[in-house]
């Protein structure tokens, strides 16, 4: 099998796994966080979800984003894996940087919490600002590891991290509620510790046994490889530390570009801190979809394309088989964001309500909460497309490409804090919605633009994938209207009848949406048969050993 075609399994795999573990890990944090919500006080909910873990994400993303994108670039096949490793290394003193900075922010700057509230806030904004730079001790062996395709290794990994956070938060509420921030904040610092161990633990394992096919043996055959080299000797890939500087200032914009409502409530104080429990609470519902199906697809797709296209190169010197690996590839998953987003439009809007009152009771099912779930499930659309495009647009622009592309996203982003913050005014949470769609519309025009640009002058255009089949247009049209006819008419006086309607109708648009689209019956095919062929080796195996 080709080296191509093993990323592209490597990529499906990958992106599979991280899809049916993130289903099943949301829904057991989606019941304890429904046991959360009655036991928690609104305004705790406001520091925790949206205060702290706005900290937490903001050092993150800050000190990873541009040293990830170029360490994922690193072909596994070639050297300078030690120049790799220190370049993963740099994100420790940047950390630093930015948790000394953002916990000044968030200690000094912020609107002060309620009084009771006020000594735990400020230890957990400490505990929270040194647990971000120790986790920085993690990102080595974490992209090492997905280089090396080691699939199920990160997919494990965040389980654990959240998983951890979540249970010490239940804990909180239930054995010590008036200290749960402080708990909470500890509960975050283990979770990173575990995190981290649990990385340099598996490489440990992976290296000791050897657990590798011997046709193709990892480069890294110590743990001391993954330490960064000594000062005299420490030296960096030239085309990897130009691609890690060229997103470090990108990664600020797209930082802002992506907690644009948090950060617009949290430092002009827009909404109390139980509105922004509440805000933090639907939103989150309302991006599930974006955070286990998207997200993990977006990170998979980046790996592919980067693997497999040659930056800087004209499609005329691209290798062949990749080129059209990766055309299809757009096209495809294009076409099926789409056919996602549309789908949680169509039939979000009907069942909102619904939803808000089986998770949180009325506390989130009456008043504003419906409404805003309707417009997440908008926003949920755009940030399908989004994902996709801009992953395909980051991973084949030049250096000097993605330096203009920075500073159209600078622009982007004043733009897009000053729309949040009108809107918001007027309108209130639905505002700050409506402004992150027009954000993700613009986005995703700027990286339409960049696959027009890739592939012009082509016979087969993959931005094509973007409009979807006639008759299954109709078909989500008519689900979504006789959806909406249920809930007029049907859930008050039964809401599990309007549910049985909408489950009916959703089985007959995936139905139709498989066989339309025949590329997905022939992958659900391959996968079923790779599964028999490897039942059957197994049960060979077994009976060998037997005789």
């Amino acid at each position: 099998m080709s080296q191509s075609q093993n990323i592209v399994n490597s990529s499906l795999k990958a992106a599979s796994l991280n899809m049916m573990t993130q289903v099943i890990f949301r829904l057991v944090t989606f019941v304890m966080n429904a046991y959360v919500l009655r036991y928690i006080s609104r305004d705790g909910l406001g520091l925790i979800y949206v205060r702290l873990n706005l900290l937490d994400d903001t050092i993150i993303f800050l000190s990873t984003e541009g040293f990830r994108l170029a360490g994922l670039g690193h072909n596994r096949d070639s050297g300078n894996w030690q120049k790799t490793v220190n370049l993963m290394w740099l994100t420790l003193p940047l950390a630093a940087f930015w948790s000394s900075m953002m916990g000044w922010v968030w200690l000094t700057m912020l609107p002060a919490p309620p009084p009771e509230l006020a000594s735990q806030y400020h230890q957990a904004v400490i505990i929270v600002a040194l647990a971000g730079v120790g986790q920085m001790l993690a990102e080595p062996p974490m992209v090492v590891g997905q280089v090396l395709m080691f699939v199920r290794l990160r997919v494990v990994m965040n389980m654990l991290w959240m998983t951890t956070r979540v249970i010490v938060l239940c804990l909180a509420v239930t054995l010590d509620p008036d200290n749960v921030i402080l708990i909470w904040a500890w509960g975050h610092a283990f979770a990173a510790v575990v995190y981290v161990g649990g990385y340099y633990f598996a490489f440990r394992v992976i290296l000791k046994a050897n657990k590798i096919d011997q046709n193709n043996q990892i480069p890294i055959n110590s743990m001391v490889q993954l330490l960064p080299s000594r000062p005299s000797q420490f030296s960096l890939d030239p085309d990897q530390r130009k691609v890690a500087s060229s997103f470090l200032g990108q990664a600020v914009v797209k930082q802002v570009l992506t907690d644009c409502e948090k950060y617009v409530m949290t430092i002009f104080n827009l909404l109390t801190l139980s509105e922004q429990g509440i805000f933090d609470v639907v939103s989150n519902l309302g991006s599930l979809a974006a955070r286990f199906i998207f997200r993990p697809a977006e990170e998979s797709a980046y790996f592919f394309f980067s693997q497999l296209w040659s930056r800087g190169t004209l499609i005329k010197e691209q290798d062949k088989e990749n080129y059209q690996k990766v055309q299809s590839g757009l096209f495809r998953l294009l076409r099926m964001m789409v056919y996602l987003g549309l789908i949680i439009v169509f039939f979000g809007y009907s069942y909102s309500h619904l939803v808000l009152h089986l998770y949180g009771g009325r506390t989130l099912s009456e008043g504003l909460g419906p409404d805003l779930l309707r417009s997440q499930c908008f926003l949920i659309l755009f940030l399908a497309i989004n994902g996709v495009t801009e992953c395909f647009a980051r991973a084949v622009m030049t250096d000097s490409e993605i330096n203009t592309y920075t500073r159209v996203m600078t622009l982007m982003s004043v733009a897009y804090v000053l729309l949040t913050y009108t809107l918001a005014s007027l309108l209130g949470p639905v505002g700050m919605v409506m402004a992150n769609c027009c954000n993700m519309i613009i986005r995703i025009a700027a990286a339409v633009r960049v696959i027009l640009n890739t592939f012009k002058d082509q016979e087969e255009q993959p931005i094509m994938g973007l409009v979807p089949d006639t008759d299954i247009t109709l078909l989500l049209i008519s689900a979504g209207a006789t959806c909406l006819l249920s809930e007029v008419y049907i859930y008050a006086w039964s809401a599990l009848a309007h549910l049985a309607i909408g489950a009916v109708m959703f089985l007959v648009v995936v139905v139709a949406v498989v066989v339309k689209e025949d590329y997905i019956l022939v992958f659900l095919a391959q996968k079923f048969r790779a599964l028999r062929e490897g039942d059957n080796i197994e049960e060979e195996e077994e009976k060998s050993k037997a005789d």
